[in-house]
């Protein structure tokens, strides 16, 4: 990436039509079941934000539930704006996202200190990168809420796993979002056969706050002698060759596909890429029962090195998703948290051996 493109692609984000509402516990005011006054504005919530708010000010799903069956939308909120006012000792903050354009909440976080603006991050980012010998690979974001710079090193360094099969071993990364400032390293898988790069990220540091000295110096410094940048690779490596001889299960078909569909991909295009509903038809129609301990049981005709290839050769090369969605860098971390996961018991069913 070219210092012209990623001050373009800073830029954009920085003008993405959003704006940020910093406020105390007791500053959330419930109106309504999903609607709450925040400053002198009445906004809506989505079901999930509301679920996160109740969570932030401890309430339970099961008395939210009970408050609303009993007493309505006076009862639930009476209840929310109790719990809102019972505890002035916590110093935990909530930030409201807003899209200007649309007039909505598009984000909230929480926070133990305030608000980091994202020109801050920015600053920290480029003085992070002068002082380490990086630069800039790829700016990610979907909109103003969280965006994520994928740095390489000016020298990188390579570790070959398998023919024609190797990781560049030294990228960093750094995310932010108006809570706090995330920094980690990630592995660059280079597959010469079909021109395709993922990667592995691990989140390394964090923190809420650049405003004193010591979490700055802690954030901009990097010790390549104590091996973090190598944290987790060969984990990692290992986990990657077992998969190559390891078939895969119909839940973790499952779970590619329930991954493709949460980052908005279509049931019949996601079923297309990952063999989920062909592989599932043939035991039931072998009159398996598959539930959930079925479906963990009974093993593919695609082993787990294939799927996690074609989730991230899609995350890679798909061409619906904009170059910098961070959908692409959601599912490489996912497709990684997939094939690191302890792979399903061994004793299959195999319809494929009959």
């Amino acid at each position: 990436m070219q210092q012209t493109d990623y001050q373009i692609a800073k830029e954009h984000f920085l003008l993405q039509p959003v704006a940020y509402k910093e406020v105390a516990r007791n500053e959330i005011v419930a109106e309504s079941d999903n609607h709450y006054r925040i400053g002198s504005a009445v906004v809506q919530l989505t079901d999930d934000m509301v679920f996160d708010i109740d969570k932030y000010l401890g309430i339970m799903p099961k008395q939210s539930q009970m408050a609303q069956r009993s007493y309505g939308d006076k009862g639930i909120s009476n209840l929310r704006n109790f719990f809102a006012q019972a505890d002035n000792s916590d110093e935990t903050r909530v930030i409201f996202v807003a899209d200007t354009k649309n007039r909505t909440i598009s984000h909230i976080h929480q926070t133990k200190s305030h608000l980091i603006p994202p020109e801050t991050f920015f600053d920290f980012a480029e003085m992070f990168m002068d002082r380490n010998n990086y630069e800039p690979e790829e700016v990610q974001y979907n909109d103003g809420s969280e965006v994520s710079i994928l740095m390489r090193s000016v020298n990188p360094e390579y570790m070959e796993f398998a023919k024609d099969d190797a990781f560049e071993s030294n990228g960093l990364w750094l995310r932010w979002n108006p809570a706090e400032i995330a920094f980690g390293n990630y592995y660059l898988r280079l597959v010469c056969s079909n021109g395709m790069t993922t990667f592995s990220e691990h989140k390394l540091l964090q923190t809420n706050s650049l405003q004193d000295e010591k979490s700055l110096k802690r954030m901009l410094t990097i010790n390549s002698e104590n091996g973090v940048l190598k944290q987790n690779l060969n984990k990692m490596l290992g986990n990657a060759r077992v998969a190559m001889n390891t078939q895969a299960s119909l839940h973790e078909l499952g779970t590619g596909v329930r991954m493709l569909q949460r980052l908005g991909v279509e049931e019949q295009d996601a079923t297309q890429l990952i063999p989920y509903m062909a592989n599932r038809t043939r035991y039931e129609q072998a009159g398996y029962t598959l539930d959930a301990n079925g479906m963990r049981h009974s093993v593919s005709d695609t082993t787990v090195w294939q799927l996690f290839n074609t989730l991230t050769a899609f995350a890679s090369h798909n061409p619906t998703w904009a170059q910098h969605d961070l959908r692409r860098s959601q599912l490489m971390s996912q497709s990684v948290n997939l094939l690191n996961q302890e792979r399903d018991i061994m004793d299959y069913n195999n319809v494929y051996m009959q």
